[in-house]
């Protein structure tokens, strides 16, 4: 697994921290245009539930569909509690095949539209998409950009979005009715 903290420039690889300003991700991962390779891409929010899906999902790509998708990229909210689970076993339980990319997605004033997530993403167009992170749609949310950035990709690649939303289970307390 590899992992790069982009809001710092930092990234983490066998090799240890190294600074880049430049073509993050292109100095540790090569793209290719074998036909049989397919991205994936899970967009991930801060934690909660989501943090668990998303962890759970990048693993069952990798270790099912090994054959069908070969890179995935897990693009996920700096907000992120590291220390606790999910996060703490990203260095130890993801293979080799996932990405993490750590960026500010949920601060509400930090508008990203569809041409910031693709720098962020190195331009790189993704075959599926799991946005696990969004909470709407609406101009300058991480959502609009997700599917803008979908549609753009679409002729080349995207071939499934998907999102994702979690319930809650709650038990009914005097203040809440059901």
């Amino acid at each position: 697994m590899k992992y790069f903290l982009l809001s710092s420039l930092f990234v983490l690889s066998a090799n240890g921290f190294t600074a880049s300003t430049s073509n993050l991700l292109s100095s540790s991962r090569s793209t290719s245009t074998n036909l049989c390779m397919s991205t994936a891409l899970i967009v991930q929010n801060k934690g909660g539930g989501h943090g668990e899906l998303g962890f759970q999902l990048a693993r069952k790509l990798a270790s099912s569909y090994a054959d069908k998708i070969t890179s995935i990229t897990i693009l996920q909210d700096e907000a992120d509690m590291i220390d606790q689970e999910p996060f703490k076993s990203y260095i130890t339980d993801l293979p080799e095949n996932v990405w993490v990319l750590k960026a500010t997605l949920s601060n509400k004033d930090n508008e990203i539209t569809a041409e910031g997530l693709k720098i962020l993403l190195n331009n790189e167009p993704f075959d599926y998409v799991w946005d696990n992170c969004s909470k709407g749609i609406d101009s300058g949310t991480i959502g609009k950009a997700i599917i803008d950035s979908c549609s753009s990709w679409n002729k080349e690649n995207c071939k499934l979005l998907t999102y994702v939303s979690s319930a809650g289970c709650y038990v009914p307390t005097e203040e809440t009715t059901f």
